[in-house]
């Protein structure tokens, strides 16, 4: 399936000069190690934990959230095998850790809207809530939670790759952003690049290889009509984007929960707030965690 449009003259041009620099973050080597483990049919959880403990930033960030009150363990955890065994599980602690370690590959001056910390908050707020709201579906089969954990960490990686590349550019963007907050910020991209964040991710995402479901996520996730494979993940995102937005978090365009869109993920509204409700008494602990993220 092709999510980024090759036709499109502008997109093109905007793939083109992202091809020509010699800049483009290549994927870290802890997050190549975890998606090898992620092939491997035979990857166990000790193997998970001997990769995070060569990185000893994400395995304080595996634990912290952990230890959060979005999981409500009653035990203390003093260890990152205890906190993978038994709390996070190995599929969920996996997704988290590829994430985590994805996000190192970009150097971002933090600057305005879309500086790091707000970036950040934003993506693990909208990756817990995402976790929440597949817990609560009822169709089955439903995405895996670490998978939908994944989508929502990762959706916005293309604000993160034009600011690494072009940061005068994404300078012009946050500004106009600030600007004019009323108006969709993927229109404003398009007016300015040719192509939005959900392209540009999607296009890095793929050249990472990472899977099919985060990458539609990326490039779909505010198109509430999209009906494509894998439109369950891409969906939960636009839910957890929409219902954190009425808190001030995030860029979705409206705080409305379309009835059909609910209805495809087997959820209810009342599902969603609960949803909502939980991941904000979280709040402090995702701040927390967002603030590991390097800046």
């Amino acid at each position: 399936m092709n999510n980024f449009d090759e036709g499109h003259s502008a997109v093109a041009d905007m793939r083109q000069r992202i091809e020509a620099t010699t800049e483009l973050p290549a994927m870290p080597e802890a997050a190549q190690a975890l998606l090898k483990l992620s092939n491997d049919p035979q990857g166990n959880i000790q193997d998970l934990v001997n990769i995070i403990e060569h990185d000893p930033s994400i395995a304080a960030q595996i634990m912290r959230y952990a230890r959060s009150a979005f999981f409500g363990y009653s035990g203390e955890i003093t260890s990152l095998q205890q906190a993978v065994t038994a709390v996070l599980g190995y599929s969920l602690s996996l997704d988290i850790a590829i994430g985590l370690s994805l996000g190192k590959a970009f150097n971002i001056p933090n600057f305005g809207p879309m500086g790091l910390y707000p970036f950040w908050r934003h993506a693990v707020h909208s990756a817990a809530l995402c976790q929440r709201l597949c817990h609560a579906m009822a169709h089955t089969p439903r995405p895996r939670p670490g998978m939908a954990f994944l989508a929502g960490l990762l959706h916005n990686f293309g604000v993160l790759l034009v600011a690494h590349l072009f940061r005068k550019e994404a300078l012009q963007l946050a500004r106009r952003i600030e600007a004019e907050a009323s108006r969709p910020v993927i229109d404003i991209e398009h007016e300015m690049f040719g192509a939005d964040h959900q392209e540009i991710g999607a296009w890095l995402l793929r050249r990472w290889n990472l899977q099919d479901e985060i990458v539609v996520s990326v490039a779909q996730h505010h198109r509430p009509q999209f009906a494509g494979e894998h439109a369950g993940h891409a969906h939960l995102v636009l839910l957890a984007d929409r219902l954190l937005k009425r808190h001030g978090i995030g860029d979705a365009e409206s705080e409305a929960l379309p009835e059909a869109l609910l209805a495809s993920l087997g959820l209810t509204t009342e599902d969603a707030e609960a949803a909502l409700e939980a991941t904000l008494a979280a709040g402090p602990d995702l701040d927390l965690l967002a603030h590991q993220f390097p800046g």
